[in-house]
């Protein structure tokens, strides 16, 4: 019907045109007429009959375009600009109804995708909390998608983008088995991201689908009435406490199912989490993003992702900090190429010790995290300052009036407030200031000293572990200029000690990174920070 209304509009505006070039040629015999009295000649008396027969039928056709689009006319058109303002009428009723059929389509296919989702079923639970959350976020969808007037709106896009969640849950139960790795990653983090990592995880595992789709293992046999066997030989009446080995026996095999999930990669345990959702996450970027820009990109959701050993990991954020290790899985396929692939494949069979547990070993030999995890937190750290940042436990902040020292109140990794101290006198501003820190297998700490001054100041920084002289830290220095300009130059904190001259004029900000390279046992490490107000070393020999 649209291109009906186009056409008619195109031959309405040919046929205008035609009326005003008539009319000229009219004009000019009717001059003729007045002046000579010469009649109009007979090709423009045909002219105008032809015209005639293509206005009558032009109004006609918009007529008929009327009453099919429910549009009644006021009255019989009976001048082109008559037939204008109805054209206009049609075209906004037919944009009206094609609208309404889209909204009646979209909500269709929505409240199709919902029905189907609130029929999944757990195989055990039938009170699983992550899948009785989803159904109550799907039955809210469902009457918000049907109480929609306009499709076009802002809130009718929040309300159909909520559905694609749901779409992404019914094609991980329906169609798992048909996944590539790619399309599984980008599923399983939209499942998470919208209804709990607990639920994606389900889904994968095959523990969620349809009623009559879970085969109920076959009842185990009855065992024989012990008082059947007594009448035959009286003298065995031990006989009935023969069940006991077989009990034993059951116990003693009872690990092999574990030993069978764990080097089954499509069902692995619990303690594998952190491995399933950062290993979906990096296959989703892997080809589309460089390593800088998914630094960016995590630590920007969650800057504090480097300090929470990564075993841990899914025990924050409802399981999402963990795919930010996403970075570390890209780390350690670069010292080993296809080895992030292979890592369900190295699983070896008859093992009782957890799948995680089986996984972060070979992460740590594979990626020679001993050796290279100092490289990964300096590339990650240079990446992320100054935007977006990392989340830091201590900052110092000096001014032109004081120096501040602040802290996290509180030992919780994340920890948004600060509380701290002002110093005043020259003598307890550069000075020595200590911080201590205590950080997990294969973690950072970072500590920001900054400077709002337009002279240069002088920073010191030695480190010790566990009571000796440390290198696991490193200092990235932020250039003076513009953000987009700014160039990062990372060194290392040796043993002697590291001398950063500049603070203030040259770097406004030092990003200071104390990292545990040790991938089974937490540190204590204390972190000198010398303040000078010049530029000169705080140590007999240059750091």
């Amino acid at each position: 019907m649209n291109a009906n209304v186009d056409q008619i509009a195109r031959e309405l505006a040919a046929l205008n045109q035609r009326f005003v070039d008539l009319g000229a040629k009219l004009g000019e015999a009717a001059q003729a007429l007045d002046a000579t009295g010469a009649p109009p000649a007979n090709g423009l008396v045909e002219a105008l009959a032809g015209a005639r027969g293509q206005f009558v039928q032009l109004r006609a056709q918009a007529l008929s375009a009327a009453d099919a689009a429910g549009v009644p006319p006021p009255s019989e058109p009976q001048s082109l600009n008559e037939i204008e303002p109805l054209l206009a009428a049609i075209g906004e009723a037919l944009s009206g109804r094609a609208r309404r059929e889209a909204l009646e389509h979209a909500q269709q296919a929505a409240v199709t995708t919902i029905d189907r989702v609130l029929e999944i079923i757990h195989q055990d639970d039938p009170a699983f909390s992550t899948l009785v959350a989803c159904h109550a976020k799907a039955r809210e969808a469902r009457a918000a998608i049907l109480a929609l007037t306009e499709l076009e709106s802002d809130g009718a896009g929040q309300v159909t983008d909520s559905v694609r969640a749901f779409a992404d849950l019914l094609t991980m139960v329906e169609n798992r088995e048909g996944l590539d790795d790619d399309r599984y990653a980008q599923l399983e983090e939209s499942v998470s991201r919208g209804f709990g990592r607990a639920l994606a995880v389900a889904a994968a595992r095959g523990r969620i689908g349809f009623e009559g789709e879970f085969v109920e293992p076959p009842p185990a046999p009855e065992p024989e009435p012990a008082g059947e066997a007594l009448p035959l030989e009286s003298e065995e009446s031990a006989l009935p406490e023969e069940p006991e080995p077989a009990s034993e026996t059951i116990a003693v095999e009872e690990p092999a199912p574990e030993a069978e999930v764990a080097t089954d990669p499509s069902a692995p345990d619990e303690t594998a989490q952190w491995w399933l959702a950062a290993w979906a996450r990096w296959s989703g970027w892997k080809s589309s993003h460089d390593f800088a820009a998914a630094v960016r990109e995590e630590l920007g959701k969650y800057p504090y992702l480097l300090s929470v050993p990564i075993q841990k990991s899914p025990e924050y954020e409802d399981g999402l900090l963990a795919y930010g290790y996403s970075i570390l899985m890209d780390h350690v396929e670069r010292q080993n190429p296809g080895c992030v692939g292979n890592a369900l494949n190295s699983l070896k069979p008859g093992q009782t010790r957890p799948v995680g547990e089986q996984l972060y070993d070979y992460l740590i030999a594979e990626g020679r995290l001993r050796e290279t995890y100092a490289d990964f937190v300096k590339n990650t750290l240079v990446a992320a300052v100054p935007e977006p940042g990392v989340w830091f436990q201590f900052r110092i902040l000096e001014s032109k009036e004081d120096t501040r020292i602040l802290q996290r109140p509180s030992a919780r990794i994340g920890d948004t407030e600060l509380s701290g101290q002002r110093l005043a006198s020259d003598g307890q501003r550069y000075n020595e200031h200590k911080f201590k820190m205590t950080l997990g297998p294969l973690t950072t700490r970072f500590v920001l000293v900054s400077a709002d001054v337009k002279e240069a100041r002088g920073a010191g920084f030695k480190l010790v572990g566990d009571g000796a002289p440390s290198d696991s830290g490193w200092v990235v220095s932020v250039s003076a200029g513009n953000r987009a300009s700014a160039k990062n130059e990372a060194r290392r904190i040796g043993e002697d000690g590291l001398h950063v001259p500049g603070l203030g004029k040259d770097h406004p900000a030092l990003w200071v990174a104390v990292f545990n390279p040790d991938p089974a046992a937490e540190r204590r490490y204390e972190l000198s920070v010398f303040l000078r107000k010049d530029t000169k070393s705080p140590f007999r020999t240059k750091g």
